[in-house]
Parts: structure tokens; sequence; C-alpha cells
């Protein structure tokens, strides 16, 4: 690169395409390889599936890196809910990232979301952040160790 960092552009985007993507999620990867010896970054999904059309209806999105579980999305329809299936989702979640090495996992959840839902499942709110657009929401940082 030869520009000065004064002449360098930036740009806010809520689309940026694949290859600025690549640019800064490898040469982060890099950056922590070379600091950190190994790499482990892992996506993790657990998926419901529909035993008739075989299509998804739920499950839980996340990943795993430097030995934490990171739970980025949690969704269930109203009808699979208070049936003990999300419990056994999240379960699976901790279990897997327990096999990858994890010794806590990580998760953000708004206050009408289901932070009683995970402190029922072992997870401790670290913090809350006020979300002003909501009327009064908060966002709950919470965490879970997953071994002794």
């Amino acid at each position: 690169m030869t520009a000065s960092v004064d002449q360098l552009r930036m740009e806010v985007t809520n689309a940026p395409d694949d290859e600025a993507e690549a640019v800064i999620r490898d040469g982060l990867s890099d950056y922590n390889f070379a600091k950190a010896g190994y790499r482990d970054f892992q996506p993790l999904a657990v998926l419901v599936t529909d035993p008739d059309s075989g299509k998804v209806v739920g499950g839980l999105l996340g990943r795993t890196s430097f030995g934490l579980l990171y739970v980025e999305r949690f969704f269930l329809p109203e009808n699979l809910r208070k049936q003990g299936l999300g419990s056994r989702l999240i379960r699976a979640a901790e279990e897997e990232g327990r096999r990858r090495g994890c010794s806590r996992a990580l998760l953000t959840t708004l206050s009408f979301q289901a932070p009683g839902f995970y402190r029922r499942q072992g997870w401790e709110v670290l913090a809350e952040i006020d979300c002003t657009p909501t009327g009064g929401q908060t966002r709950c940082l919470m965490t879970k160790k997953l071994v002794d």
C-alpha cells in the first residue's frame, strides 16, 4: 500500500461485499494466529427440523473461538416453546462447546426475550446495558462456566 493514512477513505455500510469481509476476517485470524500460535474458530449450529418437510424451523447459531462458546442467535417458534426443547438445544450447544475445549460461554439477550430462560439453565448476568430506543428495555450480557 502506497497511500498515507490521511489519503485512505473510510466507508460506513450495512452491506460489505464478500471480499471486504474476507480482508477483515482473514486479517484478524492471521494476526491472532501470529500472536497465539493456534487457530480454533469454528461456526456452530444446532438445528431443529420438521420431520415431514425436512425444513429447519428453529435452532441456535453461534461459534467457538479461543476457548469461548458464543451463542449469537437462538430462535424457536411459539408453538415449540415451553416444552423442554429450548433447554435441550442450549445443552447441546454447551456440550459441543465443551467438546471443542471451551471453558465459558457468552451471549446477549434483550430483557423481553429470554434472560429468565438462560438463568434457569445456569447462566449469570455479567452486565445490563440500556437500549434507549426500546422504551426501557435492556440488553443482558450473560455467561456460563462450562467446566469446573
